[in-house]
């Protein structure tokens, strides 16, 4: 193993494993979005004082003078030409998206949430995702100003005075210890990346990572909010803000470098690695973002405010309803062919309770029993209008008392029984492992990007990924699996359950804990099938065993690959690949694997994510 390639792996582990400073996390919420989703707030104490801090604005349409950006904030033009540069553009036109920097006073509010409140009038024809959104440039989410102004109707009166709730923070106490004494609110543009935005501030991109909580490999979204961390009043570097419009990446992804602390030639091997990264994700991303293109562009409901993606596809949302409606056909089978093709259910048949393998005509299938006919329409519902290499293939349906569903068979069964039995774990490579790893994850990415309405699968879990006969692995199990339909549900990205279904031990806290379902919920469980491809362990005999190790981990002398450290990764994985795998791939996954069990869902990675991770080690 190179230099270079200890070092990566070192510092990815020290970053996922390390207690952030912050209080905030960074929320990629839609900031149309009219329900307010856990975390999408910056949070303080009740008795906090409040501080003089500031936001970044951009010149646009109807607000490109200093007089019209003055009036807008409750400001003053002499207060604004002291925080920015305008020797070099007229200060009565600007054009559209010059940033300035706005001095605010921010305080904590009742709901121990950090405000900067204004007035505002707004017109007749205003909606509060315009207001909040175009207006003031995602400062703020449109389910936030609802929450300020629940009396609104921009429908009803000419001129209606609102409040306008500007998102900001104060540093803490821990943060001034460190140095910090401004977090400056910083609406991102559609070309936005960490490292661009790091560069305008002049601050390291990790103390920017550290500042919102971001793990490694997690996207920023456009029309959301960092917070910029800053020992002094910003000033924004002009050479940066140039470049900016030069950039195209939407979203941006953070990716765990070298600190700027090391030595020159740490340094140079950092930007290599940034380079490697950079070719590596190009594949991966290309797929991923035109899924996404895809599944966003049939679900916004208010004219194009926030760009979340650029609109690559000529294909309309009206194309996508029409093909997500298509249903692909199966068979009706009678009690008498399943008879026939289980030997009437016989023994020598049983896989496991009420799963049977059966042969029907040339092919090998298996027949599962349903509880109830409520869950066996529901997974045709599902699996007659979906269809990937990655999930199971629905064949029929007889329809009794107790329905049955005949599926495709996976020869070698579930990954849990291959895990379990030492002969056929052999039989896992690390080769073999990394690929199921990343089929699961194109199975989910496909659930969540690329059908309409997306689905959540609620119950990911070894049983529940089926192993073909050249390894290739599937999802089943869609007995639970919902769709999240956003446009019905006002922009929400995640429902509320009353009754949690799910196997123990792949459960996320939100949902345990609140009845939260989210795309992130499997993004949990997609973690926790991976610490058990990575380690052969039981999940739910030992939940805890990646957290123990990165924990005793970090407590050792990581740097330079001690014997200590590489001792452990050892114990962590699966003996049965007789230690027959790339050391820093193993680090490398492991980290993944952390970041998807955030307890946090908004510091969890999405699938797309993973995907490109994951595109690195294949």
């Amino acid at each position: 193993m190179s230099l270079f390639q200890l070092i990566f792996c070192c510092c990815c582990l020290i970053l996922m494993i390390r207690t952030a400073v912050s209080q905030h996390s960074y929320d990629s919420s839609n900031c149309t979005s009219g329900i307010q989703a856990p975390g999408s707030n910056y949070q303080c104490s009740p008795n906090s004082p409040s501080c003089e801090t500031f936001i970044v604005y951009r010149a646009q349409k109807d607000y490109q003078t200093l007089n019209s950006i003055a009036s807008l904030f409750s400001s003053s033009i002499a207060e604004i030409l002291s925080y920015n540069n305008f020797s070099q553009v007229d200060q009565n036109l600007l054009q559209p998206g010059y940033e300035i920097v706005i001095p605010v006073t921010c305080f904590c509010s009742e709901a121990k949430f950090s405000r900067a409140v204004y007035q505002h009038n707004a017109s007749r024809s205003d909606s509060l995702s315009a207001i909040a959104c175009g207006t003031f440039e995602g400062l703020m989410t449109a389910a936030s100003l609802r929450d300020y102004n629940q009396d609104f109707q921009g429908d009803n009166q000419s001129i209606s005075s609102i409040q306008v709730p500007i998102k900001c923070a104060c540093p803490n106490t821990s943060d001034i210890e460190n140095g910090i004494n401004y977090l400056v609110t910083y609406p991102i543009l559609e070309h936005d990346n960490t490292s661009l935005i790091s560069l305008k501030f002049d601050i390291p991109q990790k103390m920017l990572a550290d500042a919102n909580r971001l793990v490694p490999f997690h996207a920023i979204f456009p029309q959301t909010t960092l917070l910029v961390p800053l020992t002094y009043k910003p000033f924004l570097n002009p050479a940066a803000i140039v470049s900016s419009q030069d950039e195209g990446s939407s979203p941006g992804v953070l990716v765990p470098g070298i600190s700027e602390t090391e030595t020159k030639s740490k340094n140079l091997f950092a930007i290599l690695g940034g380079v490697m990264f950079a070719a590596s994700f190009c594949i991966a991303m290309i797929y991923g973002t035109v899924c996404f293109i895809w599944r966003k562009n049939g679900q916004d409901t208010v004219k194009d405010l926030s760009r979340r993606a650029p609109r690559w596809s000529n294909f309309g949302s009206e194309f996508l309803d029409d093909m997500s409606k298509l249903k692909h056909s199966f068979t009706y089978f009678s009690m008498e062919e399943l008879m026939v093709a289980t030997e009437n259910f016989s023994e020598g048949s049983l896989l496991a309770a009420g799963v049977y393998r059966g042969k029907i005509g040339d092919s090998c299938m298996v027949i599962k029993q349903i509880s109830s006919r409520e869950v066996a329409n529901n997974i045709i519902c599902i699996l007659t209008k979906i269809n990937h290499l990655n999930v199971v293939k629905l064949e029929g349906f007889y329809d009794g008392t107790l329905p049955y569903l005949v599926f495709e068979l996976a020869e070698n069964g579930s990954l849990r029984e291959c895990l379990s039995h030492s002969n056929v774990g052999k039989q896992l490579t690390w080769n073999i492992r990394t690929q199921v790893a990343f089929d699961l994850a194109e199975g989910l990415h496909y659930l969540h990007y690329c059908t309409k309405p997306t689905y959540v699968h609620r119950n990911i879990n070894n049983r529940n990924v089926l192993l073909t006969a050249d390894w290739r692995a599937k999802i089943s199990g869609f007995g639970s699996a919902k769709p999240l339909d956003v446009n019905n549900e006002k922009g929400k990205d995640y429902s509320k359950e009353s009754a949690i279904v799910g196997r123990e031990g792949y459960l996320a806290p939100e949902y345990l804990k609140y009845g939260q379902a989210s795309t992130k919920v499997d993004v949990y469980a997609f973690g926790v099938v991976l610490i058990e491809l990575l380690s052969g362990k039981e999940a739910t005999t030992n939940g805890e065993l990646l957290k123990n190790f990165l924990k005793s981990a970090a407590n050792k002398e990581l740097h330079q690959g001690s014997p200590g450290y590489l001792e452990m990764l050892e114990q962590f994985m699966d003996p049965l690949l007789e230690k027959d795998y790339p050391v820093d791939d193993a680090l490398y996954l492991a980290c993944l694997a952390k970041a998807c069990m955030e307890e946090d869902p908004l510091s969890r990675p999405t699938m797309n994510d993973v995907l490109m991770v994951l595109s690195r080690i294949l």
